[in-house]
């Protein structure tokens, strides 16, 4: 098999390398008539370093490199430690390699080192190619054409390949510029950096340093706004005053680094939008010309070498007379991870440069609730650094979208499965890129597909700090009326994902039901969302509705708050409420419950990483088994009569179990019912038989814990807005 590889970086290198091991010819194409690097370093973690083993230039790579002790994350203001995440041994144990930093042109040396004579070709700028059943025709600027039965474009983010292949679209403007130097270590001596990799956070910057060459040279990054200064080339040399005026107001260590550098260069920080394929015939994409990505994950080389492992060994597996089949097994097994992490960098550059100061402080206290919970940061960077692409290579398995295998039961009903069809669609690739805001708004586009009747009034009431709906079905009369706490582990969710579901809720009752908007996470940490239900609590009181009748109701975060919701009101001495639901509770957040791991895989939105990216935002500084943020280290006794429902594969289920067992176990009248589903809050999905079984057991329970409630309507709430479904 002929191979012809278009642009010689470490994916162009690393690829002309697994295919000659793999018994193909390569003809590797590189338009520069040198092989350089300017300033740069790369970082290789574990998925990556894995590959260079394959290839057999560990040991070059090692001889070179940086093996760093830890990724130490630091106060742009002060140099305050806020995360600080071994990478030493302890990571090569837990993912399976170890990390490097490597000055790029190092690593691309190794690569280049390796390769044998006569396979790269300087100075070859391609400038059109053509396929056809038989082979690929590669036209370079000369005039020269270069056959062969496979093409493969690894020419970076402005690929000559991509274009003609796919299409090329613009490039994306992060907004953000971002310095690069290498600093000579006599320069930084007296600072007395160690061999870690430092991430200084502050608000709309961040400043990165770590060594490239041992105790020789030390490598700087520094992002800032856009509107601070712009060059787009990588050879633009800058004026070391403007980046001194971007760092102002860094801490005394840091500004000592700033004022170390002697020579810097200044460009853009530019990504692609994720691509729906990658492969026309025999030809194909790997590296930033598949899936441009921006630096903050420092994955960029490492797609790159996943990439090159796994093209080789499709293209082995399926031979010259299947090329066609190769290149679309290689896609099929690529492009769901390199999206998923390409959208990744792009919600983590929101999450490292947050302009606004709650924001960057809500982060900050995210990285400290998650040293409590997990300091080695596993939840995080397991899913990233565990994956092996030499042993994924040979799995039969193949992920055909973003978040993994859809799970298809033969015992699902046709609703089960459309319900899960649509959980596992729930968040659109865009909204995962956007961070928080992009999962808010992806939340409640889901869930508002879920309406109400457009007889149901809807009325908007400001309470104290927070707001929430009144939700009023046409035909109820009585006194009764739901508190009801959304789900979205505290960081995401509303009021108005809960209309439907509200007014289901306010039937069930024959009365009605106040749907609070809480504060989220992280921007309001532990204990906003928990003074905002009591407040609303004792607002309903003040409106005239018996306590006895009153039920809080939540689902997943809100299940456990209203719990917590409970515990808060018998300590203040308040009338207790008639009774509490919690549906698919979220009641730990230390996430110590078994069948979080157990059924690890089993759901493409709950997981431990999404579970600790939620509650590590929602608690910060506080203990994460304080008693009201996880109820299930909490004193029950004596709160009202209790109805749990939850999923009985669902990947929460054990908080569910574990709560009815401790209510129980105080005394508390609690029923546990688990349905025969597999669905996270499967009750929001009104179609299903569970959800509407699960109504008419709330419905009973509510008949007896507040059966004895007047039928009297109260005085009408304090309206700040009012609204009518279908006007």
């Amino acid at each position: 098999m002929q191979v012809v590889i278009v642009g010689a970086g470490i994916g162009g290198l690393s690829t002309a390398l697994q295919c000659l091991r793999l018994g193909m010819r390569v003809t590797l194409l590189e338009q520069a008539p040198a092989l350089r690097e300017i300033g740069a370093g790369v970082q290789i973690s574990s998925n990556g370093t894995a590959v260079l083993r394959q290839l057999g230039i560990l040991p070059q790579a090692h001889a070179v490199g940086v093996r760093p002790i830890s990724f130490r994350v630091l106060s742009f203001d002060s140099d305050s430690v806020i995360s600080d995440m071994p990478l030493g041994p302890a990571a090569a144990e837990r993912y399976g390699e170890p990390f490097y930093q490597f000055h790029r042109a190092d690593l691309l040396e190794v690569l280049l080192t390796a390769l044998p004579p006569g396979v790269l070709r300087l100075n070859a700028r391609v400038d059109d190619f053509e396929q056809d059943a038989h082979g690929v025709r590669v036209t370079l600027a000369d005039g020269e054409q270069i056959h062969g039965d496979v093409l493969i474009g690894a020419d970076g983010l402005h690929s000559v390949i991509r274009k003609k292949l796919v299409g090329d679209g613009p490039t994306v403007f992060s907004g953000k510029l971002v310095w690069r130097a290498l600093i000579r270590a006599e320069r930084v001596q007296k600072l007395a950096f160690k061999e870690r990799f430092y991430g200084w956070a502050g608000a709309d910057r961040m400043v990165w340093a770590y060594w490239v060459r041992p105790g020789k040279l030390l490598n700087f990054g520094g992002v800032v706004p856009a509107t601070e200064f712009h060059r787009e080339s990588w050879d633009a040399s800058a004026d070391l005053n403007n980046l001194r005026a971007s760092m102002r107001g860094a801490n005394e260590r840091l500004a000592g680094l700033v004022d170390a550098i002697d020579e810097a260069f200044v460009t853009g920080l530019y990504d692609r939008d994720p691509l729906r394929r990658w492969t026309v015939g025999r030809a194909t994409l790997l590296g930033d010309s598949a899936h441009a990505m921006l630096p903050y994950l420092a994955q960029g080389a490492c797609q790159a070498l996943e990439d090159s492992s796994m093209l080789a060994a499709t293209l082995a597996k399926h031979g010259t007379k299947r090329i066609a089949d190769a290149m679309v097994d290689y896609e099929a097994r690529r492009r769901p991870r390199a999206t998923k992490v390409q959208t990744t960098a792009r919600s983590s550059h929101i999450f490292w440069t947050e302009k606004d100061g709650i924001q960057s402080r809500a982060r900050d206290g995210r990285m400290k609730g998650l040293a409590q919970i997990d300091p080695l940061a596993t939840t995080i960077w397991r899913w990233l650094y565990s994956y092996d692409v030499v042993k994924a290579s040979s799995e039969e398995r193949i992920a055909p979208d973003k978040r993994g295998l859809r799970s298809v039961y033969d015992t699902d009903t046709p609703a089960q499965a459309r319900a899960w069809e649509m959980w596992h669609d729930l968040f659109t690739v865009e909204e995962e890129a956007s961070g928080v805001r992009g999962l808010r708004k992806g939340y409640d586009r889901f869930f508002s597909q879920f309406r109400p009747k457009a007889s149901t009034t809807m009325q908007t009431v400001i309470v104290g700090a927070a707001d929430g709906l009144w939700i009023d079905p046409q035909n109820t009369a009585r006194q009764n009326v739901v508190l009801h706490l959304h789900g979205g582990g505290f960081a995401f969710g509303s009021a108005e994902c809960s209309t439907e579901y509200g007014e289901r809720l306010a039937e069930a009752v024959d009365g009605h039901c106040f749907a609070l908007n809480y504060r989220l996470a992280p921007e309001h940490p532990f204990p906003a969302a928990l003074d905002d239900t009591v407040e609303a609590y004792k607002w309903l009181l003040g409106q005239g509705f018996e306590s006895s009748s009153i039920i809080i109701s939540g689902e997943s975060a809100g299940g456990g708050l209203a719990v917590a919701a409970a515990m808060r009101i018998r300590d203040a001495g308040l009338p207790l409420p008639g009774g509490l639901l919690a549906l698919s509770p979220l009641a730990d957040n230390s996430l110590s419950s078994e069948s979080i791991d157990q059924r690890e895989g089993q759901d493409p939105i709950i997981d431990r990483d999404i579970l600790t990216y939620m509650a590590t935002g929602y608690f910060q500084s506080a203990p994460a088994t304080d008693p009201l943020v996880s109820p299930i280290f909490g004193d029950l006794h004596g709160l009202p009569p209790m109805l749990i429902q939850a999923g009985e594969t669902e990947v929460l289920v054990d908080d569910a179990r574990r709560l009815s067992d401790r209510a129980r176990g105080a005394g508390v009248d609690v029923t546990l019912h688990l349905y025969a589903e597999r669905l996270h809050i499967f009750s929001l999905y009104p179609f299903l038989e569970s959800a509407q079984q699960a109504l008419a057991e709330f419905s009973a329970f509510a008949k007896r814990v507040v059966g004895s409630a007047a039928t009297a309507v109260p005085r009408a709430p304090q309206i700040a807005t009012q609204r009518q479904l279908g006007s």
